[in-house]
């Protein structure tokens, strides 16, 4: 084996390597034998790029709506809540006439006030709701006829 000459603080050493395993070496300076353990080495790994995240993009055929309507008129002749609330006035009693458009309740949703009008012209028939009532989206509050 190799035979190495150092001063360390004014001091000659010679050290020569005596036998050399995987982790494990034995070295002899100045005639003494010694074992150090040799650190494993560390693995470096390459940093790889981030994939690109791609997403397809949203195609949308002709007469497709972006949106949906979750008041629209699911039978002829009965006024639906657009969405659920509370009930604060019924502007109409049962024979009333009314028109297309007409305002027929007021009712609170989300903390605003939201005038629901009557989807064609017509007599009141039934009112199925009044004053303070909490009701959900799509149920039936009045129906004409």
């Amino acid at each position: 084996m190799k035979t190495y000459r150092f001063k360390i603080y004014g001091h000659e050493y010679e050290a020569k390597v005596v036998r050399r395993e995987e982790e494990e070496i034995v070295i002899n300076v100045n005639g003494q034998d010694y074992k150090a353990y040799l650190e494993p080495k560390k693995r470096t790994l390459k940093a790889r790029p981030t994939p690109k995240l791609e997403r397809p993009k949203a195609v949308h055929g002709e007469g497709t709506k972006m949106t949906s309507s979750p008041s629209e008129v699911r039978s002829v002749g009965c006024v639906k809540a657009p969405l659920p609330g509370q009930i604060i006035k019924v502007s109409v009693k049962e024979g009333d006439e009314v028109k297309a458009g007409d305002t027929v309740i007021l009712m609170e949703a989300m903390k605003m006030q939201n005038a629901i009008t009557a989807p064609t012209p017509g007599t009141v028939q039934q009112i199925l709701v009044k004053e303070g009532d909490s009701v959900l989206e799509g149920q039936d509050l009045i129906k004409i006829g």
